[in-house]
């Protein structure tokens, strides 16, 4: 558990974080108050999918994930909330049902989180044509997309989906982030970053065609994040260590992993900016979690974070906190006394506060593009 300081700062900013969603909602382009909110992605927003998938699932589903917030492990590759957490309190709606654990319309009456732990935006077939191992999560985007259209039966019965279009004009989309395990799971298998860089129109496309289709089905208003700098992720630097100094930056990541993130990013905000120009009246919002994360790793402190944003909090130990054969959750590993002042988790996730740093950072400014307006829902007249 944290130390009561800590505890403490994480009351007073719950407490600040409620006073706001209770006077203001979210509103992009499409405009009007989101009554609902559906999500897509990989471990970044899986809520409990996995936890439900899974037969073994591993670590997630021990302590100390869900420490500082749920006090249990709950499915949050996390200590506590992820930013679908925080994007769901400024909304001031509950927190997504995952979609492995509905039943009923019920379940998913204020939306639904379709993200599963190891999700790829490319499907198993793509990664076999490439001869590499597809033993990882198959619910890829496309997958993801069809439990999407299972829920909007359930919430508008209409076979034709006539009735879909106003309940999918007053939702919130979050499309990923999504796409980094595409690369994940090539690097981890050998594969040159200068091949792994060939993947990326796949990758981007792939993403393209779900936000079209969400678009097709009545979406006015679709956030698409870029993936983060996995370049400064405990884990990368711990798998993919050298004696090159020259292939770190003056923050100490390693800079062949962030650009590769960095052609992604350009590459999805370039097609974003299309799909905007294709579609006028739909807000298609490119979200850059990497500046927001970049700018936890390189002034920690004016976030009220510690001195080390490249080491995880909780992990087997070694100079990063991360080592690869004892991670987080297993007998061997150790969790930081203070989650708050950390930024990476477990060394491939962010703590419970640097997900809300970064939530802010995309709601309220300056990492969203275009940019998403903050607007105060009209009281209902009882």
């Amino acid at each position: 558990m944290a130390a009561a300081p800590a505890a403490s700062r994480v009351v007073v900013a719950v407490a600040t974080l409620l006073m706001a969603a209770s006077s203001v909602v979210l509103g992009g382009g499409g405009g009007g108050c989101f009554t609902r909110l559906f999500s897509f992605g990989d471990s970044i927003t899986d809520n409990g999918n996995w936890m439900h998938y899974a037969r073994s699932p591993g670590a997630v589903a021990r302590p100390p994930y869900g420490e500082t917030f749920f006090r249990r492990p709950n499915g949050r590759f996390c200590d506590g909330r992820i930013i679908i957490d925080h994007i769901a309190d400024a909304l001031g709606i509950p927190f997504l049902t995952p979609y492995l654990a509905g039943n009923s319309s019920e379940d998913y009456a204020h939306g639904a989180n379709f993200a599963v732990g190891g999700a790829t935006a490319l499907g198993h077939d793509y990664f076999r044509r490439k001869k590499l191992d597809a033993r990882f999560t198959p619910y890829s985007l496309r997958w993801q997309m069809s439990w999407l259209k299972k829920v909007l039966r359930m919430l508008s019965p209409d076979k034709q989906g006539r009735g879909w279009s106003d309940l999918m004009a007053s939702s919130l989309f979050l499309v990923g982030e999504i796409g980094g395990n595409d690369y994940n799971q090539a690097l981890f298998q050998g594969r040159s970053v200068d091949e792994v860089k060939t993947y990326v129109p796949d990758v981007v496309a792939g993403i393209s065609a779900s936000v079209t289709e969400l678009i097709g089905l009545g979406a006015r208003t679709v956030v698409v994040p870029g993936n983060f700098p996995i370049g400064c992720n405990p884990g990368y630097l711990t798998k993919f260590p050298t004696n090159d100094t020259a292939q770190y930056d003056s923050m100490g990541c390693l800079r062949w992993p962030n650009d590769l993130t960095k052609l992604h990013n350009r590459a999805l905000r370039a097609e974003l900016a299309k799909l905007r120009r294709q579609h006028a009246g739909v807000a298609v919002v490119y979200a850059d979690y990497y500046a927001a994360a970049m700018n936890l790793t390189a002034d920690p402190r004016k976030q009220g974070f510690g001195g080390e944003p490249l080491v995880s909090c909780c992990g087997g130990g070694g100079p990063y906190n991360a080592n690869l054969t004892a991670h987080c959750g297993t007998r061997t590993a150790t969790a930081c006394k203070d989650p708050y002042a950390a930024v990476s988790w477990d060394g491939f996730h962010y703590t419970d506060h640097a997900y809300k740093v970064i939530t802010d950072g995309v709601l309220r400014g300056p990492h969203a593009v275009p940019p998403i307006k903050l607007a105060k829902c009209p009281r209902r007249r009882p």
